[in-house]
């Protein structure tokens, strides 16, 4: 699906171009004597029945490659049409409508200035997802491909339930693998109670549809397109555009070097036997071995699975409990699997990587979507 879009459009007439006369919000300074100085329009809000588009006005500029004035726009089609983008469409005529129609709506005076033969795209998300079998299961995918690179592709550790790949700041493409319910909840968490609170928009059977979900973020930029002799002008591009093929090539490196990792998920057992391993108390007067401390910590990875993370820090003793953290730690449980246990214990199994990495083109949207009541 098409999850974001920046696009582009210059003005028909640069030379007659006034920010004054768009009756568009604008900020500025005021000198003593009342005059406007260093007029400019910030990114603004265009709000619509599901969610916001960004709009911003960008006014000459002879410092830049393209000095003449344009406009840019930026959302996600599928929560402007839909609220919400779990899924979506991948036609880029149809996602690109939805923005300019709203902005049309909006700002009807100042698109009759717009040559719509110059919109073009300037960033895109291309996004389509894989499956877990728990949420637990794609947390713990996802952090193992902190670990994972290939050729120029190399991984970059960010927050629990993401990984990123790629360079932070590249002006080609950008590529990101998240837990797509972890970030909903996160989402709808953050909006609550807010004036446009979107927790309307996900159902729980969408939201149960959607634990497990591994999306997989392809960010492709203006510069990728040209590099490929793809058109960018939106006039030529949507008769070309294929998403998923342009996917499947900006991810490869990705799938490529998932072809021979395994991720490992301990069972309880082995999480005790690696405590005794690394921590065995021997007495200097008898030669006795103990497992004093690697009991302690494993009856606060107990605790932990049974009550939460959260709730064992409040509870023990801090001292205590950030040492047996640092121990479990230092036996490869990573602290982002440790802060999201609760009641429910690790499977034992040594799994390919690639089992969570196989996207299904037509899996993409829920079976109770096409249902008639």
């Amino acid at each position: 699906m098409i999850d974001k879009l920046l696009l582009r459009c210059y003005f028909r007439d640069p030379d007659c171009f006034s920010l004054e006369k768009l009756r568009i919000p604008l900020q500025g300074s005021i000198d003593p004597d009342g005059q406007l100085h260093h007029l400019r329009h910030p990114w603004e809000c265009i709000p619509s029945s599901f969610t916001d588009m960004a709009f911003k006005v960008n006014d000459f500029n002879p410092d830049r490659p393209d000095p003449d004035p344009f406009i840019e726009i930026k959302a996600s089609p599928a929560k402007l049409s839909q609220g919400h983008n779990v899924y979506g469409s991948d036609d880029l005529y149809d996602c690109s409508m939805v923005l300019i129609g709203l902005l049309c709506e909006t700002y009807p005076g100042l698109v009759e200035l717009l040559d719509y033969s110059s919109w073009e795209l300037v960033e895109v998300d291309i996004t389509y997802h894989s499956w877990a079998d728990s949420e637990r299961a794609a947390r713990q995918f996802i952090d193992a491909l902190a670990n994972v690179s290939n050729g120029q592709t190399r991984s970059r550790t960010g927050f629990s339930g993401t990984a990123y790949f790629g360079k932070k700041n590249s002006r080609i493409k950008k590529l990101k693998v998240y837990d797509k319910f972890r970030e909903v909840t996160e989402y709808l968490k953050s909006r609550k109670g807010t004036k446009n609170d979107p927790s309307r928009f996900y159902s729980p059977q969408l939201l149960d549809w959607c634990k497990g979900m591994i999306r997989w973020e392809s960010t492709l930029k203006k510069r990728w397109f040209e590099r490929r002799d793809i058109p960018t002008k939106l006039i030529d591009l949507v008769k070309v555009f294929d998403a998923k093929a342009y996917w499947v090539e900006s991810t490869k490196d990705i799938f490529d070097a998932l072809a021979g990792e395994q991720m490992k998920i301990l069972k309880d057992d082995e999480v005790l036997k690696a405590l005794m391993a690394h921590f065995p108390t021997v007495n200097a007067n008898t030669g006795k071995t103990s497992y004093g401390k690697a009991n302690a910590a494993y009856r606060t990875y107990r605790a932990i699975k049974a009550d939460g993370y959260c709730q064992v820090k409040e509870t023990m003793e801090r001292t205590s409990f950030w040492r047996h953290i640092e121990m479990l730690t230092s036996c490869g449980l990573s602290k982002a699997l440790l802060q999201n246990m609760q009641g429910e214990g690790l499977k034992a199994e040594v799994i390919p990587m690639v089992r969570y990495a196989v996207v299904e083109f037509r899996n993409q949207f829920p079976d109770w979507l096409y249902k008639v009541a």
